[in-house]
């Protein structure tokens, strides 16, 4: 019978999380989340402690836990001397994503760079085009080339970065 009781409350929690985490906005469901699992960890270890499975100063570190941050949280937005300390952090880590991401542009546009240039003639090649193709077989030829041979299909991204340059380089050539 106990656990029924148990089984029964543990279905209730669920389906209220998940009532919640439905109805929230999408920029706070992560901060949700982490909630609701520091509260089912906490009620686990309680539960534990009662039943005789659990030490209660395991539980009584448990519940304090979510206990302490929440109130670090308070502590720096009341002590003007955390709420710096928390902005300089916070900047910290904008500006380490903002080089993160300017160094994997930076490598992305380096390998591009490295990339040999292609030829009207290797374009031609690639495409299986004559030199008096029309738009049209272009465009077809650079369909049916790409449907074998994109990344999502199988193929990868250099193959397909040919295909794409060689269809770019013989339009233009055909708009001179």
């Amino acid at each position: 019978m106990g656990r029924m009781i148990l089984l029964i409350a543990v279905g209730i929690f669920a389906w209220l999380a998940i009532q919640k985490f439905k109805y929230t906005p999408p920029d706070k469901r992560r901060k949700l989340l982490v909630q609701w699992v520091l509260i089912a960890l906490a009620l686990a270890a309680v539960l534990l402690a009662i039943t005789g499975r659990l030490h209660w100063v395991g539980a009584a570190i448990a519940v304090v836990l979510p206990l302490l941050g929440q109130a670090w949280r308070t502590f720096g937005r009341h002590l003007p001397w955390i709420a710096p300390l928390i902005a300089r952090h916070a900047q910290a880590r904008a500006e380490k994503q903002k080089s993160t991401d300017e160094k994997a542009h930076r490598d992305h546009a380096s390998a591009t760079d490295r990339e040999p240039q292609l030829t009207v003639e290797e374009a031609r090649k690639i495409l299986s085009v004559s030199a008096h193709a029309s738009r049209e077989e272009i465009i077809g030829a650079h369909r049916k080339l790409i449907q074998k041979f994109h990344p999502d299909r199988g193929g990868n991204d250099y193959l397909a970065s040919r295909i794409n340059a060689a269809k770019t380089l013989l339009l233009k050539q055909l708009e001179h």
